[in-house]
């Protein structure tokens, strides 16, 4: 069947001049640098910025056990994991911070310690103990169970650049259950990268690199700033968001749709958890709950195992058709 999209091309100079296009000529574009919207080397905070992203997040796994032991989960409400344990696990997170003081301390800041509010951007700050007003920097916390239906992280990060400071970073916390379908949670190495530049990054995305079935202007493309908007605003994460002009899907802040976290996205899915990588365990639970027949289920498995594995993934494979086969015809 013919498609009716039509492809319009443009250059970042025919869009600034008001040409509508579909997608834009990505050579046209200057390179998107992390950097460039982080603090400089001689600002006060850079030390403790590098102990955190270098020192602090990546140790993590090792050293951020969490106790609580979940059994009992049938495996179609997995994916609703994140929603009841995210904040659980993203309060162990503070906690830790807290905890392990000697990791990015270097003695300049005694007076402050780290502190959460849900209802704030970012939602965990650094501020000094007596007076939240004194606030060096803020992380915001997103947890991912890994084994969730989209294989990437999923949530919408529609923060405007300009309720970030430079400090601010974003850290994406991967997690999963010690076996599968129970046991405890685990942390995986955290994607830890500058707030300011991410809001960027999303921004970009949406008005020059995002791709639509129409022909759309910069105009037609374009995010409002919300009015008064700065750094550390109080209870007011509504507030700190961009609006885009035309979003009919809700897409809009889908970050890893941006690129910036791809190879971070494929590392995590990789985990080995029981011998088999955490994307086939992924692949197996979501052909249980999207499919409604069990040819359906059977033909999604089928392809799931022609992708070569290890050893303990085939057998268990075989183990699980040869188990459906015996099943009788829905």
């Amino acid at each position: 069947m013919k498609s009716n999209k039509t492809s319009v091309s443009a250059t970042l100079s025919e869009a600034n001049k008001g040409k509508a296009f579909t997608n834009i000529e990505f050579s046209s574009l200057s390179e998107f640098k992390e950097s460039d919207f982080t603090v400089e080397d001689d600002d006060s905070r850079a030390k403790l910025l590098m102990n955190l992203r270098n020192v602090v997040f990546p140790s993590l796994p090792a050293e951020c056990t969490i106790e609580n032991n979940y059994s009992g989960i049938l495996a179609t409400d997995l994916f609703s994991l994140n929603t009841l344990l995210g904040s659980m696990i993203e309060n162990k997170v503070v906690s830790f911070l807290n905890a392990h003081r000697h990791l990015w301390d270097d003695g300049k800041w005694n007076e402050y310690h780290f502190i959460r509010s849900n209802e704030s951007f970012p939602d965990v700050r650094l501020v000094k103990k007596g007076d939240n007003r004194d606030i060096i920097l803020g992380i915001e916390l997103k947890s991912w169970f890994i084994l969730s239906k989209e294989g990437e992280p999923s949530f919408r990060y529609r923060t405007a650049s300009e309720a970030c400071d430079k400090g601010d970073l974003l850290c994406i916390i991967p997690w999963y259950l010690s076996d599968a379908v129970c046991g405890n949670p685990v942390l995986a190495t955290p994607w830890v990268y500058s707030a300011k530049a991410a809001a960027e990054a999303t921004k970009r995305y949406w008005i020059y690199e995002r791709q639509t079935d129409k022909p759309m202007t910069l105009q037609e493309r374009g995010l409002e700033v919300p009015s008064g908007v700065r750094p550390y605003m109080e209870n007011a994460r509504d507030k700190t968001n961009y609006k885009p002009v035309n979003d009919g899907g809700n897409n809009f802040g889908r970050l890893a749709r941006t690129g910036i976290m791809s190879d971070f996205v494929e590392e995590t899915l990789l985990i080995d958890i029981l011998g088999i990588p955490a994307n086939n365990w992924r692949l197996f639970l979501k052909a249980h709950t999207d499919s409604c027949s069990l040819q359906d289920i059977q033909k999604k498995i089928g392809s799931i195992t022609k992708i070569p594995q290890s050893e303990e993934f085939q057998n268990l494979m075989k183990a699980l058709r040869d188990y459906i086969d015996e099943l009788p015809e829905i």
